[in-house]
């Protein structure tokens, strides 16, 4: 069973910004051309659109993989934030899983550093280190997450329909606490 992660509030903003910002470069850049030299106008041009088409492509790339970033349980646990992250896990690599409501307000949660994600608020795609050294990967839209603990690292998973997830694991054999 797959669940995904919509794009919602910090995802919009990630998504605007990676888009939109180089195209709103672009323009500017385009508009105050007539101050510059005939002379360089070819070149200015040029460069600035090939590097708003190299921005606005790794946008696209980001953005692309954002909606396809999900949560599969079926034989194994599948964590898929793409390009930052994949993760399969077995049932028996699993220590322990429990419910947060607030992740916040967890300290043992707090993060320190993000390793190979992105984020934006409550918005939080990819690898991430906590404050206790321990390797995560998160795919959270929100406060409330599934913590799920691996011998290695920690799993925070917040998909859409939170509620179905943790009924999914429950029926795949994982106790969630």
């Amino acid at each position: 069973m797959r669940f995904g992660l919509s794009l919602t509030d910090g995802a919009m903003v990630m998504a605007a910004f990676s888009v939109g910002l180089p195209l709103l470069i672009c323009l500017m850049t385009l508009s105050s051309l007539r101050r510059i030299p005939r002379s360089q106008r070819i070149a200015v041009s040029a460069l600035v659109a090939c590097v708003t088409l190299f921005v606005s492509a790794l946008g696209v790339f980001f953005l692309v993989g954002e909606l396809r970033t999900g949560v599969v349980v079926g034989d194994r646990i599948a964590v898929e934030t793409p390009p930052f992250a994949s993760v399969s896990v077995e049932r028996v690599d699993i220590v322990r899983a429990y419910r947060v409501a607030d992740r916040a307000q967890e300290p043992d949660l707090a993060i320190a550093v993000r390793t190979n994600g992105t984020g934006v608020g409550s918005y939080l795609l990819g690898n991430f280190r906590l404050e206790d050294g321990r390797s995560a990967v998160l795919m959270l839209s929100g406060p409330a997450c599934v913590v799920i603990e691996l011998k290695d690292r920690i799993l925070m998973l917040a998909p859409d329909d939170l509620d179905g997830f943790v009924r999914a694991l429950q029926a795949w054999g994982v106790p969630v606490a």
